[in-house]
């Protein structure tokens, strides 16, 4: 089968596919809210912020005691100042079946944000806000990151994206964010993380029931560094259709608070077409197309790219969402894929825990690794479970056919186990 028929059977149910639920999230996982407001996907600064984690399974008395004063201050400083604060650390262990080209199988990495945001001045029809995000992640324990570990099974669908040991410390998002006409346009500059915007989805999130970069960023997509000077539009031109445009500095580094690279005038663009059948539910119920384009990197020696994604989401009911991903590129820019498609739910299957479940599918980059490759596949599932109002605890496990790193092996598992603390 080809790449152009794979990728449009899994990308014709966008041309049907509606749900008539209302935009219902629960609590536990930061919720894709306004496209205006948000302007991108649910990982953001603002929309980790309002994640709210009230529900829990466990009696957390201890840990309520024990961070309470430092919730009371927040609120106070919110209610006083409208500042509004946030801390989160999540951990990932990973274990194959196999060893990786390598030679390992065992992988641990930390993702470590604090961030916040101030909310200068806010009316019934626009709002404008500072928004900061100070970030680290590194592997844990002596073994590899849970990325690196992937990269020595899989040239695509990476099974620890994005828990990478190659982020230093660094004020990685500061920017200017404010919307108009009750938030039916909006716009943010500054350091930016473009993965928030480029192409946003529910399950866009480290937060979220997936590990695999199949689901959380597409691997057909051009990428640049966390923290990359930019500028992103979005606004409502119809009631139910959007338009938008981004622009980042090509050469942003993750981890690197280094704002020489824009000089070198290249640069990652996109512009965005997308539709929703009410304004109202536009976080969950929406289609988007997005075209992207990156320039070529003369001093790095990437040559130029350029490709499309199409997304959709689906809120069928409270407890029920669903998504499709397709997209394709032409090799270029450094994409990890040359085409992919993704698609799956998260289920709300009983208070304080949910279940996911995709199937995705690359093409690998054929400039980066050569021709005669076999087609990546990936099955996710995992089981999230909200233990406390601060912490998660999430088993998951994924099946990869055709690793392409470890050629003479025609599939493996990998087995993990993801904790997140929010304060």
């Amino acid at each position: 089968m080809s790449r152009l028929l794979k990728t449009c059977l899994l990308a014709l149910p966008l041309l049907a596919q509606t749900s008539f639920a209302q935009d219902t999230s629960k609590s536990g996982t930061p919720s894709a809210t306004d496209l205006a407001s948000s302007l991108g996907g649910p990982s953001g600064v603002s929309q980790e912020l309002e994640a709210d984690y009230r529900d829990e399974l466990l009696d957390s008395n201890i840990l309520e005691r024990a961070v309470g004063p430092w919730r009371q201050w927040k609120k106070e400083l919110n209610d006083d100042h409208d500042i509004k604060l946030g801390l989160n650390v999540l951990m990932l262990y990973q274990q194959g079946t196999e060893d990786s080209s390598a030679n390992e199988d065992e992988a641990a990495g930390g993702i470590y944000r604090f961030q916040g945001s101030w909310d200068a001045f806010s009316n019934e029809n626009s709002s404008g806000k500072i928004e900061f995000r100070i970030e680290n992640r590194n592997r844990l324990g002596g073994l590899l990151a849970p990325q690196s570990l992937s990269g020595g099974y899989t040239a695509a669908n990476n099974t620890g994206f994005p828990y990478g040991d190659n982020f230093d410390t660094d004020l990685a998002i500061i920017n200017w964010k404010q919307t108009f006409s009750k938030s039916r346009w909006g716009y943010a500059v500054g350091r930016l993380a473009f993965d928030v915007y480029l192409d946003p989805s529910a399950v866009q999130t480290p937060y979220g029931g997936f590990m695999n970069r199949a689901f959380v960023y597409s691997p057909a997509l051009g990428t640049t560094g966390i923290g990359a000077l930019g500028a992103v539009a979005k606004g409502f031109i119809t009631d139910n259709v959007w338009v938008g445009a981004q622009i980042y500095d090509a050469n942003a580094v993750n981890g690197e608070f280094d704002f020489d690279t824009i000089e070198e005038g290249e640069f990652l663009k996109a512009v965005e077409l997308g539709w929703t059948p009410e304004f109202a539910r536009r976080g969950k119920d929406r289609v988007q197309f997005t075209y992207w384009e990156k320039d070529k990197r003369e001093k790095a020696g990437v040559p130029s790219g350029s490709g499309w994604a199409v997304s959709t989401t689906s809120q069928w009911s409270e407890k029920l969402l669903t998504f499709i991903r397709a997209g394709a590129s032409d090799g270029g820019a450094g994409v990890a894929a040359d085409a992919s498609a993704s698609a799956g739910f998260t289920y709300q299957a009983w208070e304080q825990r949910s279940v996911a479940l995709g199937v995705g599918w690359s093409e690998p980059n054929k400039t980066a690794n050569g021709n005669g490759l076999e087609d990546e596949w990936v099955v996710e599932a995992s089981y999230k479970m909200q233990l406390t109002r601060n912490l998660s605890l999430t088993p998951d496990v994924q099946w990869i056919q055709n690793p392409t790193r470890l050629p003479e092996k025609d599939s493996l598992w990998i087995f993990g186990v993801r904790a997140i603390l929010t304060l």
